[in-house]
């Protein structure tokens, strides 16, 4: 009886044991499961990891075009240095009043001369003694101006002075007589372009000199005689002066001085 106990006894471990091994065998299998999943993430590491160089190119570029910015800042400086030139010429146009953009040629600091030729006296000639005996000097005149105020108005004040001369000569059976004018005087120009031509300057003014009259004559029969006389004069006028270049030109005056009608050569500087 023992010993048939312990034969079942020894088939029944005999039999239990296979099933434990088959029962663990499965866990051991599971193992390599897990080997084989620890392969599939590495492959997802290395995927994240070519991602990372793919950034680095993105940052290069968009630092490039900060330098950019920074480069444009330095080519505008110089901008602002020109700028204060222009405003400088306008605030200079505006101070002035006038100026060569609005076609004023005679302006404060402008100098300006005129040589003349008078083509109607002022009545104190005497030709009225005709004939072949009688002869006379045109009225020559030479003026000078210089511009002194600016902006008064839409124009420039001016002074100068002005010198005229013109002399009458009569003979007649040995007897020569002779009368000279001399005329001295300051004058004061208001110059305004009207026609806004920027070759054209014309002026309107005001005399106040003294005339120099002066009478001689020599007679055969008799002692030379001469005599003078001073008195003062003033006179208006009005003028305009056209440039052919930016200095010389012609000119014409109408007015009461040394002549009712000038004409000539102008010059400025």
């Amino acid at each position: 009886m023992k010993a048939l106990t312990t034969t079942l006894f020894l088939a029944a471990v005999l039999a239990v044991t296979p099933a434990v091994a088959q029962t663990k065998a499965p866990a051991k299998t599971v193992k390599p499961t897990s080997q084989v999943a620890t392969p599939t993430a590495k492959p997802a590491t290395a995927k994240v990891t070519t991602t990372k160089p793919a950034a680095k190119p993105a940052a290069k570029p968009a630092t490039k075009p900060a330098a950019t910015v920074k480069e444009a800042p330095q080519a505008a400086a110089p901008a602002p240095v020109a700028a204060p030139a222009p405003e400088t010429a306008k605030a200079s146009a505006k101070s002035t009043g006038s100026g060569e953009a609005s076609g004023e040629l005679f302006r404060k600091g402008t100098n300006a001369v005129n040589l003349g030729i008078g083509l109607l006296g002022v009545g104190y000639g005497y030709s009225v003694l005709g004939g072949s005996n009688y002869s006379s000097t045109p009225v020559m005149s030479a003026s000078f101006e210089h511009g002194l105020i600016e902006g008064v108005g839409p124009g420039t004040i001016g002074v100068g002075g002005l010198v005229g001369y013109r002399s009458d000569t009569w003979k007649y059976s040995g007897y020569r007589g002779t009368w000279s004018n001399t005329y001295v005087a300051l004058r004061g120009t208001y110059h305004y372009n009207i026609l806004q031509n920027a070759k054209l300057d014309t002026y309107a003014g005001l005399t106040l000199g003294v005339r120099i009259f002066s009478y001689s004559d020599n007679d055969d029969s008799s002692e030379d005689y001469y005599s003078s006389s001073t008195y003062a004069h003033s006179g208006i006028f009005a003028g305009a002066r056209y440039f052919f270049t930016n200095n010389i030109g012609a000119f014409g005056e109408l007015g009461y001085d040394m002549s009712y009608l000038k004409v000539g050569l102008t010059a400025k500087f």
